[in-house]
């Protein structure tokens, strides 16, 4: 099966490859896709400035850099982009747009049977959304169709919901966060944890939930679907920075450098070098 991963190349879109790569079929062929940010040129202002510096920044410009100079394969938990390709031998590359005519050429010879979204950053139009034989899968960090739109955890904490969540959906056009939900998962909003802590414990189970939608249409079949309905539905913009100053102030620090350490401690088999380069 040919599969082509349409990725954000931040810690969160890493972490669901690390689990999704291994669980592959051998004969399986994988390609990725980057996108550099999910809200594009919109995402401005000192908060999410600060975020986009620790979920990518500082991963792709100097811890990853420092692992992979250490090791071509890796040796801690996770591997980095690099080293996942290395190890695994499929292709990435940052692309500017999906649906330019050069990368359209290029997801053409590549032939995917399926297309998998991970907090990709660019909209896919029909012309690529019909090119894989079994479609376009997304994986949205919120409750769909409740949270369509950005930052669906930051939403849901700040309007103090009891759970928030992940959703796995196909799409079948250009309009965002619609589609039939193929999985659906909510968790228990922990009180006094950081908006990356609610984040980042999405990707693991949500890799999960992607690999079973791999088994399905790799024996041919479509996984079981429902339609979302429309009457719940809602959509979220960028925050503002009143908004993660009431975030903040309902007790959700937007990130616990110790829970950061944790997930960066799992790509070096000796960690302490990673501290080396975190601004105080």
């Amino acid at each position: 099966m040919k599969i082509l991963f349409c990725v954000n190349r931040d810690i969160y879109a890493n972490i669901a490859l690390n689990r999704i790569f291994p669980a592959l079929a051998p004969d399986d062929e994988a390609q990725v896709f980057f996108s550099e940010s999910v809200a594009g040129n919109r995402a401005t202002g000192a908060a999410l400035t600060y975020l986009r510096f620790y979920e990518q920044d500082l991963l792709n410009e100097h811890v990853f850099p420092q692992q992979e100079a250490r090791s071509a394969d890796g040796t801690g938990v996770f591997k980095t982009f690099q080293q996942l390709s290395h190890f695994y031998g499929f292709p990435m590359q940052v692309i500017q747009n999906i649906n330019h005519p050069e990368t359209v050429s290029a997801i053409e010879k590549f032939a995917p049977d399926l297309i998998v979204s991970i907090r990709f950053g660019h909209i896919f139009k029909q012309q690529v959304l019909s090119l894989p034989k079994q479609g376009v899968i997304n994986l949205h960090s919120g409750l769909l169709p409740e949270y369509r739109g950005i930052l669906a955890t930051f939403w849901s904490l700040l309007h103090e919901r009891l759970e928030y969540g992940y959703t796995l959906h196909a799409i079948t056009d250009a309009s965002i966060d619609t589609g039939p939900i193929l999985d659906r998962r909510s968790f228990a909003v922990k009180a006094g944890s950081s908006l990356f802590e609610h984040t980042v414990a999405l990707y693991l189970p949500a890799a999960e939930s992607i690999l079973k939608a791999i088994d399905h249409y790799r024996s041919g079949q479509t996984p079981p679907h429902q339609p979302q309905n429309e009457t719940e539905s809602g959509y979220y913009t960028l925050p503002q920075p009143e908004d993660f100053e009431q975030l903040i102030t309902k007790g959700f620090p937007i990130l616990n450098r110790e829970a950061y350490y944790h997930c960066l401690q799992q790509y070096e088999s000796q960690p302490h070098s990673v501290f080396e380069i975190l601004p105080a």
